[in-house]
């Protein structure tokens, strides 16, 4: 009887062992078919290196094996090693595939949204849209169509944009060698970017907005900085800021000379993808969306820039001041996402009757769906 009792109890071990590993390969398999979706779209050379790095993961695996199990008769070595190879192969093959389904998931998951957000002191109406120079067409369309009912509305529109200083070139050249560190037309490297990314570009949406320009200029400010302005300030800074100018001379050391093609980090992206198939556009569409979301959100953890101070926060000073200069008691304004916390800080500072009225998400990259932001969360973040 008690055989017996052994035999059935090492049959059933035997059972539920097999069917264990019967589901591990399963779970194996159905993951490497998922990364096939990704990694098959990818050249042949691309998904041989995937195989083989598998492969020699396996193999390490193996040899651990090997070595536990090498003195056991009924071990197999050569039955042992096709077994993790296989295995190590289709488990890089999935494996490879997650940072691609995890960038998809990042652009839809809502820390992409740009703030659209009303301000308030009691007199002054101020809209705040946060905008992203490539995005999706919806996107664009949903702000142009915002605006022209502002413009019905009688709100006073307020753009981005540093200007130029007739005569003075030199200015110009020193903004991009000393704070952008790119000879690169900004606009012709936006196009760029959305064709490759499968995303669009913001200026080729607002010339809906321009009949109303010529008709009534007066409605329609370019609420920036020129850049003599920001040269005085970064003047200014060097002077009275030793930290700064300690900052921008590690910065200067660093840097190689502008042109323009420097100070693109997806240049070399947007060079491969030029030769890509049609299906590997379509994937490294997926692939920079999530990148442009992530960094403009901030999860990339970039390292802090000095050139910030006149980039970002003197223009906020200044995007501040004309909003308190105004004579219009309802201003919308259309300006990059990052701005809103430094901006919203600085008008504040002039009025501190000025609070969050209402806000919202809008995700710049995938159809315009609003997400709830609580005001707290936006005026204290950054990025």
């Amino acid at each position: 009887m008690t055989t017996t009792n052994s035999t059935a109890t090492k049959s059933s071990t035997s059972n539920w062992s097999a069917r264990l590993n019967g589901a591990f390969w399963l779970a194996l398999i159905l993951f490497a078919l998922a990364g096939l979706l990704v990694v098959g779209k990818l050249p042949p050379w691309i998904i041989g290196l995937v195989a083989a790095a598998g492969v020699a993961l396996g193999a390490l695996l193996f040899l651990l094996r090997w070595l536990a199990k090498r003195r056991d008769p009924a071990y197999s070595p050569g039955r042992s090693f096709g077994a993790f190879a296989l295995g190590g192969a289709l488990g890089m093959v999935g494996l490879a595939s997650l940072p691609v389904y995890y960038l998809a998931f990042w652009v839809q998951s809502g820390p992409t949204a740009v703030p659209l957000a009303t301000l308030s002191n009691g007199q002054k109406t101020v809209v705040f849209q946060g905008m992203q120079h490539i995005g999706s067409e919806e996107f664009y369309k949903s702000v142009v169509f915002d605006l022209e009912q502002a413009l019905a509305d009688g709100y006073t529109l307020f753009y981005e944009g540093v200007t130029p200083v007739d005569g003075r070139p030199d200015l110009t050249d020193w903004f991009n060698q000393t704070l952008r560190g790119s000879k690169q037309d900004l606009s012709a490297g936006y196009k760029k970017m959305a064709e490759q990314c499968g995303l669009s570009f913001q200026l080729n949406y607002f010339d809906p907005i321009k009949a109303d320009m010529a008709i009534h200029p007066s409605r329609h400010i370019t609420a920036d900085a020129n850049f003599l302005e920001m040269k005085t300030e970064y003047d200014r800074l060097l002077r009275e800021d030793p930290a700064f100018a300690a900052a921008m001379a590690a910065k200067a050391a660093k840097a190689k000379p502008a042109t323009s093609d420097s100070g693109d980090p997806f240049a070399l992206f947007l060079g491969i993808v030029e030769g890509a198939t049609p299906e590997q556009k379509k994937l490294a569409g997926i692939v920079c969306r999530g990148v442009l979301g992530m960094a403009v959100s901030g999860a990339l953890g970039e390292e802090k820039d000095p050139s910030n101070r006149i980039i970002v926060d003197f223009r906020n000073q200044t995007l501040a001041r004309f909003v308190a200069d105004s004579k219009s008691d309802k201003i919308y304004i259309t300006y990059g996402a990052a701005h809103f916390p430094g901006f919203f800080a600085e008008l504040q500072q002039r009025d501190p009757k000025f609070a969050i009225r209402s806000v919202k998400g809008v995700r710049p990259m995938t159809l315009p769906d609003e997400v709830n932001l609580a005001p707290s969360a936006v005026s204290g973040s950054g990025g």
